[in-house]
């Protein structure tokens, strides 16, 4: 007969083991509170601090034809963060070879196609994947607007018309999302790939330690001989390591929560409860509350998730002989649920069908994402979690069959 006492105490003992561990104190709790406000606030920062970098980064530009319209090289000259250098040899050579970033070739004819209203050609030689090239082009961009701008005035005056002939159709935007829903957005770009990722990291270690480290350190054979029986083992092992992996999944979630909330991690705080992502959302004001429901489901299906995928990796460790071993076949398995998890999560404008929330993880991922924006369909809510619920009873049938074999336990 099942005793549930048992299990418990399994349960506590691998818990408190591996809370004396420090490998899984890293990846239980310091590595998600740490981690993630680095890896994701960190990054954005980092991003901007680049581009701001590159935007002050002073460049070099030759000019060829200079003499062919002094007018157009004097507004080069006078973009901000640009010095004229002179070229060694070929244009195309020297971009190529960094010695200059940019050249821009004015062709002999161009005072008389401007004069006679023809278009003109101004060659411009750049490397796209150097980014001062990029940015000098950028600035020798600006100042041939600002030359056309000059001859279209020009013309005007010499035909006696005014420059409101040049007024055009302008597009009056109104965004119907609200500041919610683009909060939403946001945090759905963001803490589903969270969530997924340390539902599986964060029990990694104690799954690894409870089976092939046990194995390794001899002592799997002790707790196989108290009356504990075989299922029991393996729930209390299997509690342990979901225990683990939850955890973490709060702790990643809530640390970067509190990050973006309260420290400004993508720009200024507004009112505490949303911020301003003007590189990313045009200076709309953005707002990351959550509805207490949205949070529920979170955890819901997040439960369920951990529950599937401890199941998985403690039956993946337990084939390996050592801790070392047991991580080499773990790793695999992180690409074969990551991988379409971001692709899921990275398709503009996917609109998936009513079977894609019955698949493991992209459905937990595409429902997160429709809750944080605040939809609610029904369906989708309760097929992710029946689907997750079988596939969390299934793995674990799996896990208690593969420690039922004693070839799996004890082999050399």
């Amino acid at each position: 007969m099942f005793d549930t006492r048992k299990t418990i105490t399994i349960w506590k003992k691998e818990l408190k083991d591996n809370i004396r561990d420090r490998r899984t104190l890293m990846s239980m709790l310091i590595m998600p509170v740490v981690l993630m406000p680095l890896l994701t606030i960190g990054m954005f920062k980092l991003l901007d601090k680049v581009a701001e970098d590159q935007r002050q980064q002073t460049v070099k530009i030759a000019i060829s034809g200079e003499q062919n319209s002094p007018e157009l090289a004097n507004l080069i000259k006078g973009q901000e963060k640009l010095e004229v250098a002179s070229a060694d040899g070929s244009f195309e050579i020297d971009v190529k070879d960094g010695k200059i970033d940019a050249a821009v070739e004015i062709p002999e004819n161009f005072r008389s196609d401007i004069e006679n209203q023809r278009p003109v050609n101004v060659g411009l030689v750049i490397k796209s994947t150097n980014t001062r090239s990029a940015n000098a082009g950028i600035k020798v961009s600006s100042a041939i607007e600002a030359f056309n701008s000059q001859i279209l005035q020009q013309r005007f005056n010499k035909l006696g018309v005014k420059e409101e002939i040049l007024s055009k159709v302008a597009l009056e935007t109104k965004d119907t999302a609200t500041e919610k829903e683009t909060g939403g957005f946001v945090l759905g770009l963001l803490i589903p790939m969270f969530i997924v990722m340390w539902s599986i990291v964060g029990g990694q270690y104690t799954a690894i330690d409870v089976s092939a480290g046990e194995k390794e350190r001899k002592t799997l054979e002790s707790l196989l001989l108290t009356p504990a029986k075989k299922t029991e083992i393996v729930l209390g092992k299997f509690l342990a390591v979901s225990t683990a992996a939850l955890v973490s999944v709060i702790a990643a979630i809530g640390s970067f929560y509190f990050v973006l909330i309260y420290a400004g991690g993508f720009g200024p705080v507004t009112g505490g409860t949303g911020m301003n992502l003007s590189q990313n959302t045009g200076n709309v004001p953005v707002n990351f509350s959550v509805d207490p429901q949205a949070l529920l489901l979170l955890f819901i299906v997040s439960l369920f998730l951990v529950l599937m995928f401890s199941a998985v990796i403690l039956s993946i460790a337990i084939f390996a002989k050592s801790f070392k071993e047991a991580q080499s076949y773990i790793g695999p398995s992180y690409i074969l649920i990551i991988l379409p998890t971001v692709l899921a999560n990275s398709i503009p404008g996917f609109e998936p069908a009513l079977w894609f929330f019955a698949v493991p993880a992209v459905n937990a991922i595409l429902l997160f994402k429709e809750v944080l924006m605040g939809v609610y369909d029904a369906s989708h809510i309760s097929l992710t979690i029946a689907s997750l619920a079988v596939y969390s009873a299934a793995a674990l049938h799996i896990a208690v069959k593969i420690y039922s074999k004693e070839n799996v336990l004890f082999k050399d």
